[in-house]
């Protein structure tokens, strides 16, 4: 900071270019700040939500109906069918199974045996055979379990001339029931039997010289169903059941043949068809898949849409959004075109820069020629378009109130502080235009511009921290009805309360954004703030403690004189404060050598007895120089300094001045060379300064010559001011006349505070006679 200042003191540059340059930098830092990334149309209302404003087609704009679309994604998959892969081998298994079957219920082993014979031959060859049928069972392809006979004959032959004999067993019903329901007991005992009974019909019929038999004829009709079953596009996993239902529920068709129970023959076959059918048409979810994707991507290729025709509204205030809605006002926001509000939005920021600064340079010429006091306040117009970024930037589009947060009261702080009430008011201007550019919110603009005025009340006499402090709290004392009045006033919905609540916090915010940002300015900027003079006169400050230290009589005669310029800069409303800090430090050279100054000698040998007057007004000058260059070691604010160099103006050491007369002739004497070589006070409290130093010295010689009356002290005040008027020490500051009779008055009611009676305590050594007057210096 102080490199900042050092720098804009020690510059040399033509004012007027550095005023330019602080317009330039100004204007392009808050049009950036307000600009960049933030003219952009507010992200659309979301789905579900309420629309915070009636949006309006501004052309013909078509939308994907997301939710219209995924219902037809999802019907087209739902009616793709499954895919199939046909089984060729399945149709060949099950009917060698069902041929398996008819071979295994077949006697067609003992067909040879019960056939009728042929003519006998001339020679007779007589055979004897032994038959064993054996039953076995056989697992078939599929997992089952097949019975098959198997005959083994043992044949003895002798020839004869005369006889034939065969022998074969049969076996009956039974033993073939049991035999069959070893190897297909799946089967129902009625089917068993059926088969069994066509089996035995089949050998009577060969018995009696039948060639056609009923199980063969059988076999061709259970192997037409089979293949019936399979056309013609086969069977299907999901339809197998109702294929088996049918075949139960309507047993097929046979051919015209006699068999014992042609109905029981058809259930019979229906029932082994039904244990043998299997599914030939396998399901591919792979091709199924690659079906669905087909159907779904021909949706998306012509998705389902929404139209919003020109000038149509797409969404009304207050209404919920719908998906189909809230990519309409995207769409609608995307294509808003962005250039030409931005350009305005950078054409309103510079005429309202350039307006400040021609109020500036009109009105306010001391400010203005000042290039550091204007940077400072284009600086304060940048920090208000940063605020008023962030405040956009935090609200929420749809629910103002938390942009009553925004720290506005802050700029009144700065500015009121930092600079005086007339610029603090100015400052409304450009924090309400850039609140408005920011959330184009009217109430809030409202809001803002009156935040910044709220302080000012406050902080206009403040001289201590206890009185910055409860500045902050009336100030949102303020603010939060101001802003609940507003919300109100502007708002469409009633959120007053809420308002309020923000209100008060950002009046409370404001407060201490505004003071705790001023010392890091006023340091900066080399200025003179009140929470500066509030650190000059804490009796810590190390310049203090040193004049303590080292001159403690001075420091008590500088304590002193800032009570009476304090008091006299109150009674014409001039600045207390800096009276008292700059009395303070008046005398802060006097540490260079203090013991040859009368207040610090306490009753030691006056060195300045044995001193030529032109040498003692010489060591009295110097304390002007030494305390300039003390003040500016413990940087020592300037309007505080210098009062060091106009608090004796140009007056004359009329002591010194009359020494030098009574030992030499008036020919011989120059008055320059007893006149201080400081400056006439500039304002009205180095003027305060200059009469509070004069009269508290004169008071105390008076004091300590006689007991000061009220009459005594106020001839003391009347002469001083008379002297100093004179000599033309006030003719440059901006006292009045009317002003130096309240400060004569003021001046008179303060001494004769100090300067009280006191009672005479008995046993206490008789007043001394007075002894030879000393310089008062």
């Amino acid at each position: 900071m102080s490199r900042i200042r050092d720098r804009l003191a020690a510059t040399t540059v033509d004012p007027k270019w550095l005023r330019i340059l602080a317009f330039v930098v100004v204007a392009i830092a808050a049009s950036f700040a307000l600009i960049a990334g933030q003219l952009t149309e507010p992200d659309p209302p979301l789905e579900g939500e309420p629309a915070s404003r009636t949006y309006t087609a501004d052309r013909l704009i078509k939308v994907v109906d997301m939710e219209a679309t995924q219902v037809r994604r999802d019907e087209e998959a739902d009616a793709v069918p499954t895919v199939y892969t046909p089984d060729e081998d399945v149709p060949p298994e099950v009917q060698a199974e069902i041929e398996s079957f008819f071979a295994a219920v077949s006697l067609q082993s003992f067909h040879d045996q019960v056939r009728p014979a042929e003519e006998p031959p001339t020679t007779t060859t007589t055979t004897s055979s032994t038959t064993t049928t054996t039953l076995a069972e056989e697992e078939s392809p599929d997992g089952e379990t097949t019975t098959t006979s198997s005959s083994t004959t043992t044949t003895s032959t002798s020839t004869s001339t005369s006889t034939t004999t065969t022998t074969l067993a049969i076996p009956d019903l039974g033993t073939q029931d049991e035999a069959l329901a070893l190897a297909y007991g799946f089967l129902s005992d009625t089917t068993r039997r059926t088969f069994v009974d066509i089996a035995n019909e089949d050998l009577s019929r060969v018995a009696d010289g039948e060639t056609e038999l009923l199980l063969d004829a059988l076999l061709d009709d259970t192997v037409r169903i089979v293949a019936t079953s399979y056309a013609p596009d086969g069977i299907r996993s999901d339809e197998l059941t109702d294929v088996r239902n049918d075949l139960i529920s309507q047993p097929p068709l046979l051919s015209a043949r006699e068999y014992p129970d042609r109905d029981a023959a058809a259930r019979a076959v229906a029932e082994l068809v039904v244990f043998f059918l299997q599914p030939n048409l396998l399901a591919d979810p792979g091709a199924t898949q690659a079906a669905v994707d087909l159907a779904i991507a021909a949706v998306n290729a012509e998705p389902t849409s929404v139209t919003f025709v020109e000038g149509g509204d797409i969404v009304k205030q207050g209404d919920v959004v719908s998906a189909t809605q809230s990519a309409a006002i995207a769409d609608l926001l995307s294509r808003a075109p962005q250039n030409p509000k931005r350009a305005a939005a950078a054409i309103v920021v510079v005429g309202v820069i350039g307006l400040l600064t021609a109020y500036l340079r009109r009105n306010r010429a001391q400010l203005w020629a000042q290039p550091r006091m204007f940077f400072l306040f284009g600086l304060l117009v940048v920090l208000a378009a940063v605020a008023a970024r962030l405040v956009g930037s935090f609200v929420p589009e749809g629910d103002p109130a938390i942009g009553y947060v925004m720290p506005s009261a802050a700029f009144g702080y700065l500015g009121g502080i930092l600079f005086d009430t007339r610029v603090a008011v100015l400052m409304s201007v450009p924090v309400a235009v850039f609140v408005g550019i920011t959330t184009g919110d009217i109430g809030l603009v409202v809001f803002s511009a009156a935040a910044v005025l709220a302080p000012l009340p406050f902080i206009f006499k403040a001289a201590s921290m206890r009185e910055l402090r409860v500045a902050i709290f009336y100030t949102a004392l303020v603010v939060a009805p101001m802003a609940a009045s507003i919300a109100w006033f502007f708002g469409e919905d009633n959120f007053a309360g809420e308002a309020a609540f923000y209100g008060f916090g950002g009046g409370l915010l404001g407060g201490l954004i505004g003071l705790g940002i001023v010392p890091y300015l006023d340091n900066a900027f080399a200025l003179t703030t009140t929470l500066t003079l509030l650190d000059l006169t804490d009796r810590n400050h190390p310049a203090l403690r040193l004049l303590e230290e080292r001159a403690p009589g001075t420091f008590n005669h500088s304590m002193l004189v800032g009570t009476l310029a304090g008091r006299a800069a109150r009674a014409i409303d001039a600045d207390p404060l800096l009276a008292e800090a700059v009395a303070y430090y008046h005398d802060l050279g006097k540490t260079e050598n203090p013991h040859l100054f009368i207040e610090n000698q306490f009753g030691a040998a006056n060195p300045h007895n044995w001193m030529a007057p032109e040498e003692s007004a010489a060591v009295v000058r110097n304390h002007v120089v030494d305390g300039i260059r003390l003040a500016r070691e413990y940087r020592i604010p300037p309007d505080v300094a210098s009062g060091i160099r106009q608090h004796h103006g140009t007056s004359l050491m009329r002591f010194f001045y009359h020494k030098a007369l009574e030992e030499r002739s008036a020919d011989d004497v120059n008055a320059d060379d007893f006149r201080h070589i400081g400056q006439k006070p500039q304002s009205r409290e180095m003027a305060i300064v200059m009469l509070a130093d004069a009269v508290e010295a004169a008071a105390r010689s008076l004091a300590y010559l006689d007991n000061p009356t009220a009459d005594g002290l106020r001839k003391v005040v009347e002469q001083v001011v008379e002297e100093k008027m004179e000599d033309g020490q006030l003719d440059e500051s901006a006292l009045t006349f009317g002003d130096l009779t309240n400060v004569k008055e003021a001046l008179v009611d303060a001494l004769n505070s100090h300067y009280h009676h006191r009672i005479v305590y008995p046993k206490f050594a008789e007043d001394q006679p007075p002894e030879e007057p000393e310089p008062v210096l």
